[in-house]
């Protein structure tokens, strides 16, 4: 297992079908993606509470095909402890980190494993703030991307008008990438979609310099 994933991004994905384009043939192989146990429950409940345009069963069905790919991740006693330490120090610290992302976090760092995706951008920033709280959360610093690192880096001239379409044809998933890929306006360029992209990408860098991967 090389990456884990979170469950905003497992939402997203199956919202809009793309997850062979976000994550290519990495969702060919079980053990190259880490997703929670809990997420077959958690995503599914949190697709059909959003207002889709599409049927929300089929967002369901391709979460479940994707999931069969993927490496089920149950943290450890050690892992759930260090969890709930994070959890305590973003308390205190008053910034958001809800448990799913605080496990991702403490299993990557105990299983030392490379990187982390997440869609969770309050996340990312609570994380770069807790970097001084507690020692073991040095161990993240560069292995955290974000959602709009994921989609640029799988977004070119020859799939933009696919890409566009499918985020275009729900566009309440997520606002950032709507405005991204100009889902309002008749036509876009990919210069213009990767200018939006790293618009977010450098704002948020600039929150979370040290924990945001490159």
């Amino acid at each position: 297992m090389q990456v884990l994933v979170d469950n905003d991004i497992l939402v997203k994905g199956a919202c809009y079908g793309l997850f062979e384009e976000l994550f290519g043939q990495s969702s060919q192989h079980n053990e190259e993606l880490g997703v929670l146990g809990a997420a077959k429950f958690v995503v599914a409940k949190a697709i059909q509470s959003i207002r889709l345009q599409g049927d929300p069963e089929r967002g369901i069905e391709r979460l479940k095909i994707f999931l069969e790919r993927c490496t089920c991740v149950e943290p450890t006693d050690e892992e759930q402890n260090l969890a709930a330490e994070f959890e305590l120090q973003a308390q205190q610290a008053g910034v958001a980190l809800d448990s799913g992302e605080s496990q991702l976090c403490a299993v990557l760092i105990v299983r030392a494993l490379p990187l982390l995706h997440t869609g969770d951008k309050r996340a990312i920033q609570a994380l770069e703030e807790l970097l001084t709280c507690h020692q073991k959360l040095q161990s993240l610093c560069g292995k955290v991307l974000c959602l709009e690192q994921l989609v640029l880096s799988c977004t070119s001239k020859e799939n933009l008008k696919f890409i566009r379409a499918a985020i275009c044809s729900e566009p309440d998933v997520d606002k950032a990438l709507s405005i991204s890929f100009s889902c309002k306006s008749k036509d876009t360029t990919f210069e213009i979609v990767a200018e939006g992209l790293n618009s977010y990408i450098n704002y948020l860098r600039q929150q979370a310099p040290q924990v945001l991967a490159s």
